[in-house]
């Protein structure tokens, strides 16, 4: 009697266990992803006080639409019209997208129907490539990859272990390993190219003006603004050249810098910029108990940043969980645009 109760109850608990798992899985493939939410910001930019309209600057922020096009057409109409109920009647001045507008080159269409489910924005529209507007990767041989690149890094490393140091290194290797896929980019193997200029003839012939290693003057005396917007190539897969995009702005003058990738705040020239808006890290796309976010696609960036404000030295930055994803499971992550108030 006691081993069938017994067994009762572990059939149960594997059943219940299986049913959560089930439910959560569902949950992070088929509602989280779809579940858009509009986040309200105010940053406030010292060095440009008196070079902002007097009620302030609003920018539409978003990112990391990743539009597959064909196969995903239905899920990716599904966000565009929860973007376009989110901003149905918002008043705004500038539109912004960092990066990563498509996954395949098919997606094009899909950005293109983003774009026109926003309202338009007062002052213009403005863009910068990510890594997935230049390349697709196959993500699943991600962990193969990163095991062998980390076993190659061990074996040169036990060349200059004595006997003692290369035991303990063999007995903590895995716990080493996972310290490493935690704290590295996904290493994804490049399958194919996307074709990056029709993607920016399309923008551009939809009225995006696209930063390439470029600032702008954003001029307009009669609402009493003057602050430069730079932008600036994809950290990874692009050329990034951020002094030829402070080239012509004035040392004294307020910049806001469009990186898809929030790696630029190493640079050397951060120190110019007022304000950095990124995406790339989906906000690490899924947090795990204990683990945290699984990944932060970013070398530079610290675990706890991988998402939202914060600031190096006197540069504000902000990373936004971005639209879409290329693998669809999003858990405790969810996608979001942002309407930032500039004070």
């Amino acid at each position: 009697m006691q081993r069938g109760a017994a067994a009762w109850w572990a059939g149960g608990a594997l059943l219940a266990g299986a049913a959560a798992g089930a439910g959560i899985l569902y949950y992070a493939h088929e509602v989280e992803p779809l579940d858009i939410q509009l986040e309200r910001l105010t940053i406030r930019l010292p060095r440009a006080a008196g070079r902002l309209p007097a009620q302030g600057l609003r920018i539409l922020h978003l990112s990391d639409s990743h539009f597959h096009g064909d196969g995903r057409d239905p899920r990716e109409h599904a966000k565009i019209e929860r973007v376009r109920a989110l901003t149905a009647g918002l008043s705004y001045d500038l539109l912004v997208h960092t990066g990563d507008f498509i996954h395949y080159d098919d997606g094009v269409e899909n950005v293109l129907r983003l774009l026109d489910a926003v309202p338009r924005p007062r002052l213009g529209a403005y863009g910068v490539l990510g890594n997935h507007d230049y390349t697709h990767y196959a993500m699943q041989e991600a962990l193969p990859r990163m095991w062998r690149t980390f076993q190659a890094a061990e074996r040169a490393a036990d060349q200059r272990r004595s006997g003692l140091m290369r035991l303990l290194a063999a007995a903590t290797r895995w716990p080493r390993y996972v310290r490493y896929v935690r704290n590295t980019p996904l290493d994804g193997r490049r399958t194919g190219r996307n074709d990056s200029g029709a993607l920016n003839a399309a923008l551009e012939g939809w009225g995006m003006t696209m930063l390439h290693n470029r600032a702008t003057h954003l001029q307009r005396p009669e609402i009493g603004l003057d602050i430069f917007l730079a932008g600036v190539d994809d950290v990874v897969e692009g050329r990034p050249r951020l002094g030829d995009s402070l080239r012509d702005v004035p040392e004294a003058a307020p910049v806001i810098l469009l990186s898809h990738n929030p790696d630029i705040i190493v640079s050397p020239q951060l120190p110019r910029v007022d304000l950095v808006l990124s995406g790339h890290t989906h906000g690490g796309q899924i947090r795990l108990p204990l683990w945290g976010v699984a990944h932060t696609q970013a070398e530079h960036l610290p675990r706890r940043h991988v998402a939202g404000y914060f600031c190096v030295g006197a540069t504000q930055v902000y990373i936004t969980r971005g639209l879409g994803e290329g693998i669809p499971l999003r858990f405790r992550a969810g996608p979001q645009i942002t309407l930032i108030e500039l004070a």
